[in-house]
């Protein structure tokens, strides 16, 4: 028996790891703070166009939208993916009292490349009339970051999950600069095909999970997948990086919530908990 016992030991420890997952964020917002507290695996949240876009209590953190389209954005260590691997982040979220109707691409999830560019680690305003050169697009020379969104429908009835990859060439003839992350599809080049319509459907005061991956399967192409509870969608498309070091969430105005005031009810969504491995 010892001697079968140590034989089964020194085969598993010649075994390849295979399907290990690192965990890089894992943020439940135990300590009520924005903030990369006593947790390790917590990072700071930030504004992405509005300084009154977030608000954190403990064990949520709430992006106030209502009125007004807003975003919030954390950076965490830059995860190269080889051949192979992939770069998972999982959300949970509550919808508030009110989901609006009609809104194609509403709601946004992003993961991109910060290009080590200094400044992304805080709050950011930005918008139409305000653009900020840190997301590039805007400032002659200052390239986008490189990633990919993945936006959802709200209330439209045939709700499906889509792909678009931020693309990265400076003063592209024809194009108008943003200076924006997500407030606008603008700079982004959609992938096709879409989901599938009907897939999901947002209902107020519901609770959520969904995930966005990125996985790399080749010199040149990654594919992108999304879920939203049991609905999945997946496309493949060539890359401009292979860095990810920013994840971003983006909702439109009237999506979620009546208020665009932090500390108010019907405000926006709330997450519990943001994973990313």
């Amino acid at each position: 028996m010892r001697t079968n016992f140590i034989a089964v030991l020194i085969m598993v420890a010649a075994m390849p790891l295979v399907g290990r997952a690192q965990v890089i964020v894992n943020d439940s917002w135990a300590d009520g703070g924005r903030n990369n507290g006593a947790d390790p695996l917590d990072i700071n949240w930030w504004t992405s166009s509005a300084s009154t876009g977030i608000e954190v209590s403990v064990g949520s953190m709430g992006m106030v939208t209502g009125t007004a389209g807003r975003g919030i954005h954390g950076i965490f260590s830059t995860q190269t993916l080889a051949i192979g691997d992939s770069l998972i982040a999982t959300y949970t979220f509550t919808t508030p009292a009110t989901v609006g109707t009609a809104q194609t691409g509403a709601f946004r999830v992003g993961l991109f490349d910060t290009l080590g560019r200094a400044g992304l680690d805080a709050n950011i305003t930005s918008s139409s009339g305000t653009p900020s050169s840190l997301y590039g697009y805007y400032t002659a020379g200052t390239v986008g970051l490189p990633g990919y969104m993945l936006d959802m429908d709200v209330g439209t009835g045939a709700e499906d999950i889509s792909f678009r990859q931020l693309d990265t060439p400076v003063n592209v003839p024809g194009q108008t600069p943003t200076g924006r992350l997500m407030g606008t599809t603008v700079g982004f080049t959609q992938l096709s095909p879409t989901g599938v319509d009907g897939g999901y459907a947002f209902t107020a005061n519901t609770t959520y999970t969904g995930s966005f991956a990125i996985t790399r399967i080749s010199a040149t192409d990654m594919q992108l997948t999304g879920t939203l509870g049991s609905y999945s969608h997946s496309n493949t498309d060539s890359f401009d990086s292979a860095d990810i070091g920013m994840i971003a969430f983006w909702a439109n105005s009237n999506v979620f919530g009546t208020s665009s005031t932090p500390d108010t009810a019907n405000k926006g969504i709330d997450f519990s908990n943001i994973k990313i491995e």
